[in-house]
């Protein structure tokens, strides 16, 4: 929590708080984009991994429901270059999105031909060998996974190591958590094979809309009824908000406690799901933690509101609030 008049939200008294508040809010955003990006990408794989396995081919299959095709030559015939024009037509989208990307690079100059080219070679080369990769039944899926996540994580950690941007010190402490948590899990649940990717999917995205009300929180995006600010004095909207804000974390508190009553009976269970042997617990307590965290953080906008801070505020109140104290500091000097 701010204090009044203070730019930096670190200094004063509440600044420890803000901080630890601030890398909490980074590893849960670091959950977020990894539990999107990876669910998104496993169930992706699972997709591809099952047409590559397949011995038919879906677009032969709907090219002889198109056209009509009924004779076994001629189906057996569309079996045999349907993956081929499937591949053509994806190294031509490819081709399309970096000639695109390139277009918008290039405004000002003269557009490079070359390099398109050379980066459709170098990314359908890159996808054909993860395909094979793929295809080894050598290779398990949980080490394809690290795989993945290694090459897409060494990309985003050289970025910003290189350019060390406001916060970079935070986001390299959630990478060090969220790296943690992926590879125990991984290593611990991730089974043979791409079929159980929907089950985790699914772990992944009950963890997402839940920590995404904690998210919320922290920076102001939850909806907001304003017909009472309009009515309330100007002086007295600031406790008026502080009510708001409390109201809101008894309920966070009610639903953190019903959630915490459930895992902790998904926890006596001791139940598991089915294809990834994760036990229940695992999802249901994302209901108590993400609330629990909830009702902290409106607790800290309430007070925060009653100091005439901005923590927690909607974007557009948080800009008003800045420049009136930023007026107030101006009229003081």
């Amino acid at each position: 929590m701010a204090e009044p008049g203070k730019e930096n939200p670190y200094e004063g008294p509440w600044g420890p708080i803000r901080r630890i508040d601030d890398w909490i809010f980074t590893v849960e955003m670091g959950i977020l984009w990894t539990f999107l990006g990876a669910s998104a990408i496993m169930v992706f794989l699972d997709v591809v991994y099952r047409r590559l396995a397949a011995p038919d081919s879906k677009v032969a299959e709907l090219a002889a429901r198109i056209f009509g095709v009924e004779s076994p030559e001629s189906k057996e015939t569309l079996t045999t270059f349907g993956p081929i024009v499937t591949g053509l037509v994806g190294i031509g989208l490819v081709y399309f999105a970096f000639w695109t990307a390139e277009k918008h690079a290039s405004e000002g100059r003269e557009q490079s031909r070359v390099k398109p080219l050379v980066e459709t070679v170098l990314a359908c080369a890159g996808f054909g060998l993860l395909g094979w990769i793929m295809l080894q039944r050598s290779v398990e899926s949980r080490w394809f996974y690290l795989l993945l996540y290694v090459l897409c994580a060494g990309v985003w950690l050289f970025q910003l190591l290189r350019e060390r941007a406001d916060g970079w010190v935070g986001k390299l402490v959630g990478f060090a958590v969220v790296t943690a948590l992926y590879i125990y899990v991984i290593v611990g649940y991730f089974p043979d094979g791409y079929s159980w990717s929907k089950e985790l999917s699914l772990i992944m995205l009950l963890w997402v809309g839940f920590l995404g009300a904690s998210v919320c929180a922290h920076q102001g995006k939850h909806i907001q009824v304003g017909a009472l600010k309009k009515v309330v004095p100007p002086s007295m909207s600031r406790f008026t908000d502080a009510i708001g804000y409390l109201l809101t974390a008894a309920f966070c508190f009610f639903m953190a406690l019903l959630g915490y009553e459930y895992a902790s009976e998904a926890l006596q269970l001791e139940g598991r799901f089915e294809q990834t042997n994760v036990p229940d617990w695992v999802a249901t307590i994302a209901v108590p933690a993400a609330f629990a965290m909830t009702m902290i953080r409106y607790i800290a906008a309430a007070f925060s509101s009653i100091m005439g801070g901005s923590y927690g505020a909607a974007p557009e109140e948080e800009a008003v609030a800045a420049a009136a104290q930023a007026s107030k500091k101006g009229a003081e000097g």
